[in-house]
């Protein structure tokens, strides 16, 4: 009885011992995730490698040490090559066979970083007035660098967590945290903001003042006193001083932008005259009529064109007076162009 079961002890003992591999199974990662280094970042490729010169390897994970192992597909070299983030945390091991036998390497853990993707924080109304701004800034704490881009270009990158928007644009935020100062993480969804409006400003053509024509809305200020029936793009000033328009832009809401203040001096105004004996009396539109004054019956070679150059009329006269008609003009400015012996004057007309 006791030879058998001395037979049983050695047939165990044997078989445990014939169970491990004469070769070295032991695997190394880069970089060294033993001693506690084993929190990486998401993009860190890391590569583990075992002793060369075997049958066969077949690279595995898990994840717990107990669990069941899954294996990398095709990877069946003596190294591998992953990246963190793919997994975020296992033990990764090598099956090698040599020789008919076959073993498992020791198990390397690895873990990665987590953050929290960033957020944008923003008043919810993303439409402004030109001239006006609005601050975006990130929504949670954590990160210590800031990229902030403006329709996907960067438009800052540095430890400024917010931004002040001016112009209209897509906007979006990326983050980096300490821990991994290169490794950027997306808000994702972009907040768009709309500008409405343009800058104003006051331009004076032959004693009339203009602003822009795309406004809603108009108002000219004479040292900063309403002027009243002022409402047009346009206004001749009748004496000299500090002029200002403010024009409304969009329905609702409106959006008010006032011009640079604009000094107007009645003595630089230059005279409507070609010569004393020739000039408009009208050089806005009345009754849809302009009418020239040639109080000697020169002859006049008069030629109407509008703001894009296109000939409109051409005519020679020498009547008192030459009326020429706006009826069928649309609203705007128009260049009258007058030549008389050689000279010439340039007139801007409105209708």
């Amino acid at each position: 009885m006791k030879k058998i079961i001395l037979l049983m002890f050695l047939f165990l003992v044997g078989n445990i011992v014939s169970a491990q591999c004469a070769f070295d199974s032991t695997i190394t990662s880069d970089p060294d995730l033993s001693g506690g280094n084993q929190v990486q970042c998401s993009d860190q490729v890391i590569v583990f490698t075992a002793p060369a010169g075997y049958d066969s390897y077949q690279w595995k994970y898990k994840f717990s040490p107990g669990g069941t192992p899954t294996d990398f597909t095709d990877e069946t070299n003596n190294t591998l090559s992953i990246v963190a983030g793919d997994l975020g945390f296992a033990y990764v091991f090598v099956t090698i066979t040599d020789d008919g036998c076959t073993e498992d390497s020791n198990e390397i853990l690895f873990d990665t970083w987590i953050f929290l993707n960033p957020a944008i924080e923003h008043d919810p109304d993303t439409t402004l007035c030109f001239g006006e701004s609005s601050i975006i800034s990130n929504a949670f704490a954590g990160p210590s660098l800031f990229r902030w881009l403006k329709d996907g270009e960067i438009v800052y990158e540095g430890p400024q967590d917010f931004y002040e928007v001016f112009e209209a644009g897509s906007y979006l935020l990326e983050v980096s945290y300490p821990q991994c100062p290169q490794f950027w993480l997306s808000s994702g969804v972009p907040v768009v903001f709309d500008v409405v409006g343009e800058e104003v400003e006051i331009e004076e053509v032959d004693g009339v003042l203009y602003t822009t024509e795309n406004g809603l809305s108009y108002k000219w200020f004479l040292e900063d006193e309403l002027i009243d029936g002022a409402d047009t793009f346009f206004y001749t000033p009748l004496e000299s001083g500090n002029y200002t328009v403010e024009v409304g832009f969009q329905a609702s809401p409106i959006c008010l932008v006032t011009s640079e203040s604009f000094f107007f001096d009645f003595l630089s105004l230059s005279s409507n005259a070609l010569l004393d004996e020739v000039y408009f009396i009208n050089t806005i539109s009345k009754n849809n009529e302009f009418v020239l004054k040639n109080t000697q019956n020169l002859s006049l070679n008069i030629t109407l064109y509008d703001t894009n150059g296109r000939l409109l009329s051409n005519t020679t006269s020498s009547e008192e007076f030459i009326v020429i008609s706006s009826e069928m003009l649309k609203s705007g400015i128009f260049f009258c162009k007058i030549e008389m012996e050689g000279k010439v004057k340039s007139v801007s007309l409105i209708k």
